[in-house]
């Protein structure tokens, strides 16, 4: 075997070892840990979710309380129409939500994000849900290692609510977008 022969061949072995190893590489790479960027996930969901609302509303499929929050984690059940809270309450459990979406988010993917791409995703899952993220196309690409340009693209088609586009989801997808491409 030539030299060349040999540089190529131990190219395309360390290639296909990384390739087989990026989910543990991702894992590590992928530690920030959410306290780093709590507040900033905070801030990027709520200003999407709407003004505080103490009593709960009608929200697609579900009742809603707070800046959309679905849960009622002080009484580990859904939001029911009688839960009423205060700004406090609502904080703290957007907060806990986004470090739920936070950490599916990093379990899912299997590629190395930066924290603007991790913030991005967080917040897109939580407008989305959790199957819906997993399921999406979006995270199939990325994780197939598709360019990153490609990938972000799939946040256009994610813009309807009841079948129609949305300005608001326009707004916030075309945000996440952006911090989805952003270095910083």
């Amino acid at each position: 075997m030539t030299k060349n022969k040999k540089i190529v061949t131990g190219i395309l072995v360390t290639a296909i070892i990384l390739y087989m190893l990026r989910t543990k590489i991702a894992s590590v790479l992928n530690k920030t840990p959410f306290s780093a960027i709590s507040n900033r996930l905070f801030n990027l969901i709520s200003q999407y979710e709407g003004s505080f609302q103490a009593v709960p509303f009608w929200d697609y499929k579900q009742w809603s309380v707070g800046f959309g929050s679905g849960y009622n984690w002080d009484a580990m059940r859904p939001v029911i129409k009688t839960d009423v809270i205060n700004l406090d309450t609502a904080n703290r459990w957007l907060l806990k939500e986004a470090e739920q979406e936070y950490n599916f988010v990093i379990n899912k993917v299997k590629v190395p994000l930066t924290d603007n791409q991790l913030l991005s995703l967080a917040s897109f899952t939580y407008n989305v849900g959790e199957e819906a993220f997993a399921q999406s196309t979006l995270l199939k690409m990325l994780n197939a290692g598709t360019d990153k340009v490609l990938v972000a693209k799939e946040f256009d088609n994610w813009v309807n609510a009841g079948g129609k586009p949305n300005k608001g989801l326009m707004n916030r997808r075309k945000q996440e977008k952006t911090l989805f491409l952003s270095l910083f």
